[in-house]
């Protein structure tokens, strides 16, 4: 599945330099036209970040970003800032059809099993965000700032004996750089769990990009900044997916 993904900083589309607030690159298109655009190209799911909440969660875009998707027919996913039971459930009421947690599920994963027991695994995305370290597969915290002491497979076993299938994860090092995806961190998930649903994120720059994606066997790729760049469009990405 392609994925289009916006990312929301100070009330407007941004993208960020591998998780850097002082690379900001603003856009200038209205969040809610974007993503009614990418649904018309054909895309089945989309992906915001609430880079506002992620960073401080006493600023949270809600408002915002909710306007911006009352109008959509297709499901998406949000993430940043998602900290406690409430902000979880008010993005589900808000017609999310999931919710991307990051840095609490490292930190605090019995309150997120917790969170996972009363509304169901099939609403949560794990979003484990790494960088490569000693060989390991290291996740970080925290708007990246912070690496977790945890092992990456451990964690992602840890959330799918609770139920938990969808991952997304994400190479820093690739994120925002459109340098290509980093395949190794793909097919060595794969490759632990088949049945994971892992979420390609950070890098995809063409559509040679996305053809090995799928090969690997990634059960869906974000599109961000390739996307805002005009590498290619929704409609292309989507037709590739469906052709191979």
């Amino acid at each position: 599945m392609i994925i289009p993904a916006l990312d929301v900083l100070q009330n407007k589309i941004v993208r960020l330099y591998q998780g850097k607030y002082d690379t900001a690159q603003f856009y200038p298109f209205e969040l809610s036209a974007r993503l009614l655009q990418y649904q018309q190209d054909g895309a089945k799911k989309l992906h915001l970040v609430d880079l506002e909440g992620a960073r401080d969660p006493e600023q949270k875009q809600w408002q915002h970003i909710q306007n911006a998707t009352q109008t959509l027919d297709v499901p998406f996913q949000v993430g940043g800032g998602i900290r406690r039971f409430e902000d979880v459930k008010e993005w589900l009421k808000a017609g999310a059809s999931q919710v991307v947690i990051g840095s609490m599920a490292v930190d605090k994963r019995d309150e997120v099993a917790s969170w996972i027991e009363k509304f169901g695994a099939e609403r949560f995305v794990i979003a484990l965000d790494v960088n490569l370290s000693n060989d390991k597969w290291v996740p970080a915290t925290h708007g990246w700032l912070a690496d977790s002491e945890h092992d990456l497979f451990e964690l992602v076993d840890f959330y799918v004996a609770l139920g938990v299938v969808d991952f997304l994860c994400t190479d820093i090092s690739k994120d925002g750089t459109m340098s290509g995806p980093s395949f190794a961190l793909y097919q060595a998930l794969v490759s632990h769990n088949p049945g994971l649903k892992v979420q390609a994120s950070g890098g995809v720059s063409s559509i040679e990009d996305i053809q090995k994606l799928i090969e690997i066997g990634v059960g869906g790729i974000i599109l961000g900044k390739s996307l805002l760049d005009d590498a290619f469009t929704v409609k292309e990405a989507v037709a590739c997916y469906q052709n191979v």
